[in-house]
């Protein structure tokens, strides 16, 4: 039998705002965890300068994640006026964040071609990455008009490249222990964005055995 999205989610759930705002908050921190040292890395010399472009990326994929932060703040405040107004911003974010992605990565595993730092089977990830985001992100912003299916795939799309700082933070050590392959590959660089699709996933069940709701 098939539901409805506006059936099996409530429009407005407490519990549901504070379990995302949780989730937003777990992104940030694998985005600070690994991305801090990797900047300070660079501005010591220890890895390849980064390019322009890096800049601009790094520019237009924070503006998201500090967008979807005011976003989340709006509603919880109340401002679903000012929420509906500032995603059009969004709306423009998601074309120029799936061109910013692959042209970074080409641009610097082109710098990076035959030096330490240069890593060819990484490359593919990105690609993955921003695919997953362009087409989830496209879907919450169609669905707008439906709370509980936008909100999850608009946090969905940002977990979707939530990775690549997961993979700077704790991708080394995971290594230590993974070894190398393919499959390691994929759970050092995949582990972190996997907690946080599971939680999404097993937190309305969880919720609704647990305290009825």
């Amino acid at each position: 039998m098939t539901y409805a999205t506006s059936e099996r989610f409530a429009p407005f759930d407490l519990g549901d705002r504070n379990f995302f705002l949780l989730i937003l908050a777990a992104i940030w921190a694998y985005i600070l965890a690994g991305f801090a040292p990797d900047i300070f890395d660079h501005v010591s010399g220890k890895h390849v300068a980064y390019a322009l472009v890096v800049h601009i990326h790094a520019v237009v994929f924070v503006g998201w994640l500090a967008l979807l932060t005011t976003q989340m703040s709006l509603i919880r405040a109340g401002r679903a006026d000012l929420h509906r107004r500032l995603g059009l911003a969004g709306g423009a974010l998601i074309p120029a964040m799936a061109v910013l992605g692959p042209w970074t990565v080409l641009v610097m595993a082109h710098r990076e071609f035959g030096t330490p730092d240069g890593d060819a089977a990484f490359i593919i990830l990105p690609f993955l990455n921003i695919l997953n985001f362009t087409v989830v992100a496209s879907a919450g912003l169609a669905l707008r008009r439906t709370p509980a299916a936008h909100k999850r795939l608009m946090i969905l799309a940002t977990v979707l490249i939530s990775d690549a700082g997961f993979a700077r933070w704790l991708g080394g050590p995971i290594a230590k222990l993974t070894g190398t392959g393919v499959l390691p590959f994929f759970v050092q660089n995949y582990t972190g964005t996997v907690i946080l699709i599971a939680a999404m996933a097993a937190w309305k069940p969880i919720a609704t055995a647990l305290i009825g709701r």
